[in-house]
C-alpha cells in the first residue's frame, strides 16, 4: 500500500500555492497535537520545498529533544510507520530526510482528500 506521495507528483502538486497551503497547515496541525507551534507565515503563505523542510527541520529538533515518546507520538500522528523512521536513524542525513518524509505523507493526505472530495 502506498503511504507518501511520489517525487513527480509531489513537484507537480507543489505548482499550485493552495495545494502547498493546505499541506503546510497540516503538517503545522499534526505537530500542534504534540505541543509544537509554527510561526504564522508557515500557516498563512506557501512556501517553497526547502523553506518547508526548513521550517518542519526547526521543530522535528524540537521534539526529538523532548525524547522518544514524544518523536513516536508525533510520527504515529503524521502517519509515518515506525520501520521508515527506523531505517532513517542511522542516516547522516537523517533530519532532511525525515522532513522529507513529513511532507510526502502530509502532501498524499492531502492530495487524497482532493481527489475524493
Amino acid at each position: 500500500m502506498k503511504s507518501y506521495l511520489e517525487k513527480s507528483i509531489l513537484s507537480v502538486q507543489f505548482q499550485s500555492p493552495g495545494f502547498v497551503l493546505k499541506t503546510q497547515c497540516q503538517i503545522a496541525k499534526d505537530f500542534m497535537q504534540s505541543g509544537i507551534h509554527f510561526e504564522e507565515i508557515f500557516t498563512n503563505e506557501a512556501l517553497s520545498l526547502n523553506e518547508i523542510i526548513q521550517h518542519i527541520s526547526q521543530k522535528l529538533e524540537e521534539i526529538l529533544k523532548r525524547g522518544e515518546v514524544a518523536t513516536l507520538q508525533l510520527l504515529y500522528q503524521i502517519d509515518i510507520p515506525q520501520n521508515d523512521f527506523l531505517a532513517l536513524t542511522t542516516s547522516t542525513n537523517f533530519i532532511p530526510k525525515m522532513c522529507e518524509l513529513i511532507v510526502r505523507r502530509t502532501a498524499y493526505k492531502v492530495y487524497l482528500r482532493n481527489m475524493f472530495s
